[in-house]
């Protein structure tokens, strides 16, 4: 599989939305906000990570995939659905409880029904981008990105781009401890906005034209849209707390 990202010229409305974790719910009420706010012609970006930890995961695979094929829906590449790709390819995986949740539905499902989402799901990541450069000026990415990896799609890169910087040491809940790699950036003139989600955050997180934008629905915070043009974000609070990191491990 040959990774790519995306140069797009948009000149419709449009958002980019946080992780999304299977909270179907949610999800579809903040699409039905935004188009009642800016149009139903707006496009809707994903910063990925759309299952996994929720109730909903399948169901919110589908409905990314059915909006994908109306033109209307952008996804990148994020480490959860690189997973399950994995998974679907036979590969072997580390089964997670978060993965284990949406691997339950999937197992729920009639050998016709798991074939032919295989298949679906499969041909979808495959045909997803690594990243997403924006009208020149904003690149939507899953946990992040450097500005020297723009325009480059090689391991270096794609390994940043969906899990982001780490110390290579471990929190006391087995998860890798992370480096903010948004205070490094150095802007001129020319610096896009980057848009990203994998790391979450009680509030939306700026800093240096870096705006991270997972605010844990799946945890019970809320979901959360951000429209980089007009610059304002849309919330949507999350209708229960589907999951705790208490649950498992990395």
């Amino acid at each position: 599989m040959k990774e790519f990202y995306l140069n797009l010229s948009i000149d419709k409305p449009y958002i980019v939305v946080g992780d999304i974790h299977g909270c179907y719910d949610e999800f579809y009420e903040l699409v039905s906000v935004a188009e009642e706010k800016y149009g139903k012609n707006l496009i809707i970006f994903s910063v990925g990570d759309t299952i996994d930890r929720g109730d909903y995961n399948l169901k919110t695979l589908e409905y990314c995939i059915n909006l994908c094929k109306e033109k209307r829906f952008y996804e990148v590449k994020s480490n959860h659905l690189d997973k399950f790709y994995k998974y679907l390819k036979g590969n072997k995986v580390k089964i997670s409880f978060g993965m284990q949740k949406t691997i339950n539905e999937f197992l729920k499902l009639s050998e016709e029904e798991r074939e032919k989402l295989r298949q679906e799901v499969i041909s979808y990541y495959e045909n997803l981008p690594l990243y997403i450069v924006i009208n020149k000026n904003v690149v939507v990415c899953h946990a992040g990105i450097k500005d020297e990896y723009i325009g480059r799609t090689d391991e270096k890169a794609k390994s940043f781009v969906l899990y982001g910087q780490t110390t290579g040491k471990y929190t006391e809940k087995g998860f890798p401890e992370r480096l903010d790699w948004t205070k490094e950036r150095r802007l001129t003139s020319e610096s896009p906005k980057i848009i990203y989600g994998h790391v979450v955050y009680d509030e939306p997180y700026i800093n240096n034209l870096c705006y991270g934008i997972d605010t844990g629905c799946v945890l019970g915070n809320k979901l959360t849209a951000y429209n980089p043009v007009a610059d304002e974000f849309i919330f949507v609070k999350a209708k229960k707390q589907y999951y705790s990191f208490d649950e498992e491990g990395f």
